[in-house]
């Protein structure tokens, strides 16, 4: 089968290293994604094993359409009862880019007209739709006239681990977290510090890739499990393998931040896992911190947005450039920010830049091999 594995923008190279790791040979990189063979071990695989995925497509049907009577007819000759059972729901989920096709909502409406009007046809009745639950998901995206239509094994978004029980504003995405940790070399380093961690993304995410910890080994539910073809057993002795490979840490992982509710929201989601209680999780402010040279990996999201002022910000970030030369060097860090300006005047210079979304809000990952005294 033809799987599309879904990410964000800069973490192709770190998804493709991470396929790869499963097993695959041939991938082919396309923007924001991977299109990869594989059988139905391989998919539920990449559910459960793959950090920096947002969700994991399985295409059906590609062909060119030039107007909605086509892509109605073309839809329609699916056989969609090897997808999709009479008695249960389906909604449609699309991605247009195209002149021809300009209302992503009458796409959908085309398209579940086809499906709908296939079953009434040959069975006389027809599965509902469920916009809000279904338990089928079909992707259609279109760019100019390519049709391709998709199931969405993944069903939630796969940032969705199942560890995040406590959020606070903005929360940083588990995918895009892990995909720049993926990028960082970080294991290599024996002591780890987020020293603003809000709801713990960073070193939650450090910890299950440095354990070994599957990232959706506590996700319950998965699109492919109301699928025709589902293998209960399968997927249920994937799971038992990934358990048994789950290993103790092996560095020294800190997470401060100036917030007590920030420290009990690391704290809850920490509680979760497995390994949860070797992480060290205090009230601190960075800026008072002593002495954190024997911390040799920081890495940092830190606050950019319209709750600070604009010379606030350049502040905020001018100081904790001045705190990692004084009282943290030498040390790998790495800082993504929404705000480029601000990364400018941290006063150090870059050894690498990625450029990322946060969310919707374009984002710039940078790495800093800070030494005392360095001025940028």
């Amino acid at each position: 089968m033809k799987i599309i594995a879904k990410t964000l923008m800069g973490l192709e190279n770190a998804l493709a290293k991470e396929i790869i790791d499963l097993g695959v040979e041939n991938i082919e990189v396309a923007k924001r994604a991977i299109i990869y063979e594989g059988n139905l071990e391989i998919l539920y695989k990449s559910n459960l094993f793959l950090r920096s995925a947002i969700r994991i497509l399985v295409g059906i049907e590609g062909f060119t359409a030039r107007n909605e009577n086509e892509l109605y007819e073309k839809a329609k000759s699916i056989k969609w009862q090897d997808y999709l059972g009479l008695n249960q729901t389906f909604a449609i989920d699309t991605n247009v880019n195209s002149d021809i096709f300009t209302h992503s909502k009458y796409v959908a409406y085309k398209i579940k007209d086809a499906i709908a009007d296939y079953y009434s046809e040959k069975y006389g009745r027809r599965p509902n739709v469920n916009t809000y639950d279904p338990d089928v998901k079909i992707n259609v995206s279109i760019y100019k006239d390519k049709v391709k239509i998709s199931l969405d094994s993944s069903g939630e978004s796969l940032h969705r681990r199942g560890y995040k029980v406590e959020m606070l504003d903005a929360p940083l995405s588990e995918v895009l977290a892990a995909g720049i940790l993926l990028q960082t070399g970080f294991e290599a380093k024996k002591s780890f510090l987020d020293p603003m961690c809000g709801s713990g993304t960073f070193v939650t995410e450090a910890l299950m890739i440095n354990t070994n910890t599957a990232p959706n080994l506590l996700r319950e539910k998965f699109g492919f499990m109301n699928w025709l073809n589902y293998e209960r057993r399968m997927w249920n002795d994937i799971k038992d393998d990934a358990n048994k490979q789950i290993k103790e840490p092996d560095i020294d992982f800190n997470a401060y931040d100036i917030s007590r509710k920030a420290v009990f929201a690391t704290k809850k989601n920490l509680s979760l896992l497995q390994y949860g209680n070797h992480v060290n999780v205090i009230k601190k402010d960075f800026f008072k911190l002593k002495d954190c040279s024997n911390i040799n990996f920081i890495i940092m999201n830190p606050p950019y947005d319209i709750r600070l002022k604009e010379e606030e910000i350049i502040l905020f970030y001018q100081n904790i450039g001045d705190k990692l030369k004084q009282d943290c060097a030498p040390c790998d860090t790495w800082v993504i920010s929404g705000n480029i300006e601000a990364l400018k005047r941290l006063g150090l210079k870059p050894s690498k830049k990625v450029k990322m979304m946060n969310g919707k809000i374009e984002a710039e990952l940078r790495r800093f091999e800070v030494r005392p005294r360095e001025r940028g």
